[in-house]
């Protein structure tokens, strides 16, 4: 979980890297700000946070993938997958220079390819692609016509501009390749509740007597936050309906229940990261490597201004609520984090709660 050696030295080194960030410092695949923890403790947070964003956060190919492009949609997608969101933007901001205005070069999107270690965190990118289609068991072959007749233009070792349609690349093997067997020591690190489920619905159950004593204006019960949205300069918590709480058994097996933080409206030229948590009785202990952790949502700068578009995160909670006994209840209370200072200016529309397929 460091910085590969061949990228500390020429021809693959770059100058515009964190220099705190070189070997042996132990990587942060939920990077925000830099802090002090031992090595051990940092891996066991990677390896708690790999399995919510391939294994619990990520059980059906939109989770995982994010939004599907469709025809005449424009080319608009709503939402990235859980991948995308983190370890690969994050691992993008932790790699960057921190003299760089945007932690350039890996920090932001205009520059990222100018530090050879872009390849190797995409290649490995694409290796936990495969890890993710071997531990759900999906048929690619079977998904979305769309999705499949899908085709992009390459140049070839020729220099040769060739067309490449999705469907031809599901499988490594037909490109001449194929990644090595490791360890996969994250696979088995589902996380347990930080507090007690008993003492956490005594605690809710407070928060919900003392929220209704408090005025209309100090507390915020509503989930949608109205046309101007909500403002993300301190942490909110609020309490989300579910629709669906008497779910049989082949419903839950069926269908993935997951939370949509709706409208959000960040900045496009900063880094924008904030955390969600589900019932969540003490901010104090907040940490991936406890069930109250839902996922995150990471927004990395193109480098110019470009038109801000809302976007949605979208969260299998399915796991989440079953470990902190919570999948019978009617609501649930979530509360979002901010992790940059730049989430003073996000704004978000509202939460709901759904059901994939």
């Amino acid at each position: 979980m460091t910085l590969p050696g061949w990228y500390m030295n020429d021809p693959f080194f770059d100058d515009q890297r964190d220099f705190s960030h070189f070997p042996p410092k132990v990587c942060d695949l939920n990077f925000h700000e830099d802090n002090d923890i031992e090595p051990e403790e940092q891996i066991h947070l990677n390896l708690a946070f790999m399995y919510k964003q391939v294994v619990s956060g990520a059980k059906t190919p939109e989770l995982f993938m994010g939004c599907p492009y469709k025809a005449g949609e424009g080319g608009v997608c709503d939402g990235p997958g859980t991948v995308e969101v983190a370890p690969h933007n994050t691992m993008h901001k932790w790699v960057g220079s921190n003299s760089q205005p945007a932690r350039e070069d890996m920090g932001v999107f205009y520059s990222a390819a100018r530090d050879p270690v872009f390849y190797p965190h995409h290649a490995n990118l694409d290796r936990v692609w495969e890890v993710w289609r071997g531990v759900h068991k999906f048929d690619l072959h079977n998904m979305d016509p769309d999705w499949l007749n899908s085709s992009f233009y390459f140049y070839d070792e020729n220099s040769q501009l060739v067309r490449i349609y999705v469907r031809d690349v599901l499988n490594t093997t037909k490109l001449r390749s194929v990644y090595e067997e490791v360890d996969l020591p994250w696979l088995n690190m589902r996380p347990k509740p930080s507090v007690p489920s008993k003492m956490t619905k005594q605690a809710l159950k407070l928060r919900e007597n003392k929220t209704m004593l408090q005025s209309p204006r100090e507390r915020i019960l509503s989930a949608e936050f109205g046309s101007g949205g909500q403002n993300l300069d301190s942490s909110i918590t609020v309490k989300v309906h579910r629709s669906k709480y008497n779910r049989r058994k082949q419903e839950k097996e069926e269908e993935e229940e997951v939370l949509v933080v709706h409208g959000i409206d960040v900045q496009s030229d900063e880094y924008v990261k904030f955390d969600v948590y589900i019932n969540l009785v003490d901010e104090s202990i907040v940490s991936p490597s406890f069930s109250e952790f839902a996922g995150t949502f990471v927004h990395i700068p193109h480098g110019k201004r470009v038109a801000n578009r809302k976007t949605n995160l979208k969260l299998g909670i399915s796991e989440v609520l079953e470990d902190l006994e919570a999948d019978s209840d009617d609501s649930i209370w979530v509360t979002l984090i901010p992790r940059t200072k730049s989430c003073t200016y996000t704004l978000i529309d509202g939460l709901q709660i759904e059901c994939m397929r």
